[in-house]
């Protein structure tokens, strides 16, 4: 099957892809508003603001790493090569070419900044440990498993078990809120992967197209399909104020919206007690109206919502589906806890 110029047969394309969502835009529209952003950006009419975004810095002083020189040319490259990425500031600023090209200029150098493409290693491919992770797998129930129906990928946390003063205890704010970024970055990847893979193995199984227009077809895919899916489960929550907490909930918010925009489809907050809706009255303010409604505040009658959006075998089975959770999902007895956590100290300070 030959599609001649691509993009322009894409909506029908995308129309028959199972479940995925797409938009009537005209896509020769939006190739113009790309360009548009991209031409702003080259001859210099937006700036990066550094003093305005250094409070999201995401390392401790003196620890920001040096990258490769090929990573800083990846990095400085993708505006000009990455249709998606230009597409999602364009989408969270309305379409305005000014504010969108402000946005991915502010965003584009918070990440040079603070050397996100580090995270992935020295070949861009392979993602590095975190270092205290074993920190996190004993204070921090997660976990990155399954896909929706819509294939995003779901990130799982048992919340409500998280105790942030506990974890100052061995590591720092900005340690955290890099653990959110390097998240961040293996989800993004991960949904990538994801949909090439999956939508070019339909389009020349299923619908007989040639790998070369499979391939063009997909980096024009739906912006709302290269997106996670987020499961809180606030089970065991703490109501005692934690200030800290709040002030790194904020910051992790502030990078979600200004430097990964559109990236979440959904977020479940599942066995939700009914005090909790005076803490989400409080904390969605720091929140845009789009993102607002991306959130689902659920009580302990959640399964069939769930289910909604992700089948039976993708949802874990201690919420009611069939896949079984990874190790870093269970919860710690509080001796197992005590020994990691004393463990990680002395090797912390054996390195020192």
């Amino acid at each position: 099957s030959s599609v001649g110029l691509s993009v322009v047969s894409a909506p029908v394309v995308w129309a028959q892809l199972a479940a995925i969502p797409i938009s009537a835009m005209d896509l020769s529209h939006l190739e113009e508003k790309l360009q548009a952003v991209r031409q702003l950006i080259s001859k210099g009419a937006a700036k990066f603001d550094e003093k305005k975004w250094e409070a999201l810095d995401i390392w401790d002083d003196g620890e920001t790493p040096e990258l490769p020189e090929h990573q800083s040319d990846a990095e400085a490259e993708r505006v000009a090569t990455d249709d998606d990425l230009v597409r999602r500031f364009l989408v969270a600023r309305n379409m305005d070419v000014h504010k969108a090209a402000t946005m991915l200029v502010d965003a584009q150098g918070w990440r040079v900044k603070n050397a996100v493409r580090y995270f992935m290693g020295p070949d861009s491919n392979t993602f590095l440990e975190d270092p205290d992770e074993e920190v996190y797998e004993a204070l921090c129930p997660h976990a990155i498993i399954g896909k929706c129906k819509q294939n995003r990928p779901i990130y799982w946390e048992k919340t409500g078990l998280i105790r942030v003063p506990k974890l100052l205890e061995h590591v720092t704010p900005k340690k955290l809120i890099k653990r959110h970024v390097r998240h961040m970055e293996y989800l993004t990847h991960r949904m990538r992967k994801n949909a090439e893979a999956e939508i070019q193995e339909y389009l020349q199984e299923t619908l007989d197209f040639s790998e070369k227009d499979s391939v063009l077809i997909t980096q024009y895919a739906s912006p709302d399909y290269l997106k996670q899916v987020v499961v809180m489960d606030l089970s065991g929550l703490s109501y005692a104020p934690d200030s800290k907490g709040i002030s790194i909930f904020r910051s992790v918010m502030k990078i979600d919206q200004h430097f990964y925009p559109e990236r979440l489809g959904v977020c479940f907050i599942i066995n939700a007690p009914w005090l909790f809706t005076g803490v989400w009255a409080m904390v969605r303010h720091f929140l845009d109206p789009r993102t607002q409604q991306k959130f689902r505040i659920l009580g302990s009658s959640y399964q069939d919502e769930l289910k909604k959006e992700i089948d039976e075998s993708n949802i874990l089975e201690c919420y009611g589906g069939k896949l079984e959770p990874p190790t870093s999902f269970r919860v710690r007895k509080k001796e197992e806890k005590h020994q990691i956590l004393q463990d990680f100290s002395e090797s912390k300070r054996r390195g020192s």
